[in-house]
């Protein structure tokens, strides 16, 4: 057993893929952009959007689970049913994963559930709209994740690169730095998760600029509006449209 943990660092609205390792020199980097590269092979469909984001997701999922079956962690995560501190950071993720988020959402959700869901929306974008970063880690409690519901999460098997990453060995010290309410948390997590999805990410957002498709960093209540407000955005997407806007542009 390998202890491979450090401490990280979550800060909101900040990008997972800032500091992915190995840009274009490394293995797992090359392997994500040819699988994007395999799933835009039918056109640029909204099928292939969505197969762009959901093979980069299984197989990043893939790698992690195959690494701790071989090298078991030194550790248990504290991650468990109802321990959601993170789920109160805004979650910041790239058009792609927005787009097929919000295609789950539109192919699992309720008319009941899409009503309640955008009422959430425009609560959390309410309470931080036109806030500085510290001005918003005092809402924390208030605008959790759009999609926790109950303790858990809503879309789990579509949820961004960003939330499958974060993970914790420490549960008390989540939990302390988000009643705190600072707008920077440090946790103690391992290294090769981070590095998996940062760098699966990253070479997914590489792949779509390369396609000409914006690759804007966004924070996930104001993408999920702009998806359920703009019909037809998918395909403008693909066809190489700034359809997002950013928070605060």
């Amino acid at each position: 057993m390998r202890d491979n943990s450090e401490t990280q660092k979550l800060a909101i609205e900040k990008p997972l893929h800032d500091k992915a390792p190995g840009k274009g020199h490394d293995l797992l980097f090359e392997t994500v952009r040819a699988l994007a590269a395999k799933a835009m092979q039918q056109g640029r469909t909204r099928k292939a959007a969505s197969l762009l984001v959901s093979e980069a997701f299984r197989f990043a999922d893939q790698i992690i689970a195959d690494y701790e079956a071989e090298e078991p962690l030194a550790e248990p995560l504290a991650c468990k049913m109802g321990c959601h501190y993170c789920c109160c950071y805004e979650v910041v993720l790239t058009p792609a994963e927005a787009l097929l988020l919000g295609h789950h959402v539109k192919e699992t959700y309720s008319e009941g559930a899409m009503a309640a869901l955008m009422k959430k929306i425009d609560r959390n974008l309410r309470l931080r709209d036109g806030r500085g970063v510290e001005e918003r880690a005092k809402v924390l409690h208030d605008t959790p994740c759009i999609f926790l519901a109950g303790g858990k999460c809503a879309v789990y098997d579509a949820r961004p690169f960003v939330c499958r990453a974060l993970h914790s060995l420490d549960g008390g010290q989540c939990k302390k730095a988000v009643m705190a309410r600072r707008r920077l948390v440090e946790f103690t997590g391992y290294t090769h998760r981070y590095y998996v999805f940062q760098t699966a990410q990253a070479a997914l957002s590489q792949f779509c600029a390369h396609l000409g498709c914006q690759t804007t960093a966004l924070t996930m209540a104001s993408a999920m509006k702009q998806y359920f407000e703009r019909p037809g955005i998918t395909i403008a997407w693909l066809r190489g449209g700034g359809v997002f806007t950013a928070q605060g542009d």
